[in-house]
């Protein structure tokens, strides 16, 4: 059977026409395929009306092996993971496709790596997750700083910054859904013995972590200012597999991060600090947890909202994901320590469009350009990679750049 370059399982958003290859695109209801197609034609001028369409359904598992059958590469849009994503990664691996999916799900992403990693590592097959904006921009920002440091990184600290225009924003369902199922499975998910089966060496990290902070804190430094809350993303636990990855297989020296959210004022940190916390309450019991589920727009204040942004919202709003690097302007080997404190600060940051629809759009494609065309960039083993693991020595930022998210050194100096 001829394989299409791309199948795009879950066809939403921008990502059929970002793609712009022999590609097709899969979901359970063709009209409604049909119509997406339609309203992206729309916004984005690119003619998907015959573009193929593959009728495939988690619930029907010989539609995901035929899928699968039909793609060299399966780009899967179709979450909550932790419900729907396992059989689509099993179709993929089993039938010979590559696969890449937007989950920011730890518990997922990484039950996945220990399931699969094997086969799809004997049968020369690419799995990675977090390909979206959970987390191309702190993963590859990480890589993109550790490569321009000049000298010993030690610890970073992260900052994500969203930009909206007047009309305001209003983060999709499919976040909210997974945000509230990730809180009421914490306990559950055990990711501490999971974590220790799929990295059980012990690597040297560096003695010097970022310095404890609260939670809520005044951002004091001369490229950015506001306020920072912890950030609840899956960033930190991609990027501490990425850094195994580094030491266990480049030979390199691995880092700490800690991750934040940057709000502009003290009362906006208040506020979104308070809500979490109620929320994160809420979640863990079953009838609190549905009325969370069945009312977004209510319980979010309209951060979330079931139909998602407008055109209006996606197109006035942006993102910045600062990275502030410590460490030493010198280099050791890596089983050895830095004494003192650090002497050398990096910043750098991404930037790129609307988070949620065409930052994470760009993000996933720039993964699957790189799959597909720059091969000889990436691990010369298949398996189940986070994104720095698999295209951190790869063409990825070229093609990032291409589709509108940069990176870039901000500023440098001794400290």
């Amino acid at each position: 059977m001829t394989r299409y370059d791309v199948v795009v399982y879950g066809a939403t958003g921008y990502t059929g026409a970002y793609i712009g290859t022999n590609f097709a695109v899969a979901g359970r209801n063709e009209s409604k395929i049909r119509k997406t197609l339609a309203e992206v034609s729309k916004r984005t001028g690119a003619n998907l009306s015959k573009v193929p369409i593959i009728i495939a359904d988690n619930s029907d598992e010989a539609s995901l092996v035929n899928m699968a059958k039909q793609a060299n590469l399966i780009i899967n849009a179709v979450g909550p993971y932790r419900l729907y994503g396992e059989a689509v990664v099993r179709a993929a691996v089993e039938n010979g496709a590559n696969h890449i999916d937007i989950s920011g799900e730890p518990a997922f992403l990484e039950q996945m790596a220990l399931k699969y990693g094997e086969e799809a590592k004997k049968k020369g097959l690419y799995v990675v997750g977090a390909c979206g904006w959970d987390s191309i921009p702190c993963d590859l920002g990480v890589r993109f700083l550790k490569k321009n440091f000049h000298g010993d990184l030690s610890y970073i600290e992260s900052y994500v910054q969203t930009v909206h225009g007047p009309a305001g924003y209003a983060i999709n369902n499919g976040t909210y859904q997974t945000l509230i199922l990730g809180i009421a499975n914490m306990t559950k998910d055990k990711l501490g013995p999971l974590r220790k089966q799929l990295m059980p060496e012990r690597i040297t990290k560096p003695a010097q972590k970022p310095p404890a902070k609260g939670k809520m804190f005044s951002i004091n430094e001369k490229e950015l200012d506001g306020w920072a809350v912890p950030f609840m993303g899956s960033d930190k636990a991609i990027v501490n597999r990425s850094q195994y990855y580094d030491a266990t297989v480049r030979g390199e020296r691995p880092v700490h991060i800690e991750t934040y959210f940057r709000i502009g004022t003290m009362i906006w940190a208040i506020m979104l600090f308070m809500w979490l916390s109620v929320f994160a309450i809420l979640a863990q019991f079953a009838p609190t947890r549905k009325f969370l589920q069945d009312y977004p727009d209510l319980c979010s204040f309209n951060m979330f909202k079931k139909d998602g942004p407008t055109e209006e919202q996606v197109k006035q709003s942006s993102f910045d994901y600062w990275l502030f690097g410590y460490g030493y302007d010198s280099t050791k080997p890596v089983n050895e320590q830095h004494e003192g404190k650090p002497n050398r600060r990096v910043v750098s940051v991404c930037h790129g469009p609307d988070a949620g629809y065409s930052g994470t759009s760009a993000c996933v494609v720039g993964a699957a350009m790189t799959i597909l065309k720059n091969k000889d960039g990436l691990p010369k083993e298949g398996g189940v990679f986070t994104t720095a693991a698999c295209f951190g020595e790869s063409k990825i930022f070229e093609y990032l750049e291409q589709l509108g998210v940069t990176y870039k050194i901000v500023s440098e100096s001794s400290i």
